[in-house]
């Protein structure tokens, strides 16, 4: 019988997709609770355009990394080597890995999911031998600002987001793991 409180980081299958759907849509119904639609919106990952696809082409090219405790999904992290076309270019070098979702259920099944999964990130864009890990997220939350300075993600800069009729002021975030 598994330990409950050992958590696993593994690869996403095709099997993952709904469970790993659910999961974000039920971080994201915590967020729209407490008001916080800044950076996801309110509308389920699962029901977003074109997402779930996405996700399964992630998925497909070993982008997904499931973080697991007695079998059950507790986190994700999505990685890839690219940066989405809305980070304004000169920010991150190139080369570097970027963080396109990283998120851990609210509960306490979450505990440190969030750690472990940034903690891969690293692995991941040292064994690549990528200059750092970019990420981005709403600026407008300092608890966030505090997690990624905790974790040694300097911030390179803003952008500017206007989707679904919302404006959101998002931050640019790099962890520099060789020299620019």
């Amino acid at each position: 019988m598994p330990d409950d409180q050992h958590l696993i980081l593994r690869p996403a299958t095709a099997q993952d997709l709904t469970a790993l759907l659910a999961l974000m849509d039920s971080i994201l119904g915590w967020l729209v609770a407490r008001g916080r639609t800044e950076q996801w919106g309110a509308v389920p990952f699962s029901q977003m355009p074109g997402f779930p696809e996405r996700f399964t082409e992630w998925t497909s090219q070993g982008a997904i990394t499931v973080a697991e405790r007695g079998g059950n999904p507790v986190g994700l992290l999505a990685l890839a080597p690219a940066v989405p076309p809305h980070i304004p270019s000169g920010l991150l070098p190139r080369g570097a890995l970027f963080v396109h979702v990283i998120m851990s259920d609210r509960g306490p099944a979450g505990q440190g999911v969030g750690q472990a999964l940034l903690a891969e990130a690293s692995r991941r864009a040292e064994a690549r031998q990528a200059p750092g890990v970019g990420l981005d997220h709403w600026a407008g939350n300092a608890d966030l600002d505090r997690v990624y300075d905790k974790h040694g993600y300097v911030k390179v800069g803003e952008y500017e987001v206007n989707d679904d009729g919302r404006t959101a002021l998002n931050s640019v975030r790099i962890r520099h793991l060789q020299p620019a």
